[in-house]
């Protein structure tokens, strides 16, 4: 196939997608993408929404997103950490 590269901005914009789905989430803090002949590390830290079981809400998250990137990209994922930074309070009556 030859020699390729795909730019870290690619693996945010599909962590950002796919975290704007998941109701877990509320957004995306700070994204690290690190690239080695063997994969891609991922570091990410999110804000989490209240009410939500947090372990299973990740866990279900990295699964995804780290099938995603493997299947979009053809890139190995070799670790995958999110950090739940901060809990999100939905205000009563629609977020803001």
């Amino acid at each position: 196939m030859g020699k390729f590269t795909i730019s870290d901005l690619v693996f945010r914009q599909i962590l950002e997608y796919l975290a704007q789905k998941t109701p877990a989430i509320h957004k995306v803090l700070k994204t690290r993408v690190e690239n080695y002949g063997e994969g891609a590390k991922i570091y990410m830290e999110v804000s989490v929404v209240y009410g939500f079981n947090v372990v299973d809400g990740l866990n279900n998250f990295k699964e995804k997103s780290k099938k995603e990137i493997e299947t979009l990209t053809a890139m190995n994922v070799t670790k995958l950490e999110v950090v739940a930074k901060n809990i999100y309070v939905p205000q009563e009556g629609g977020e803001q």
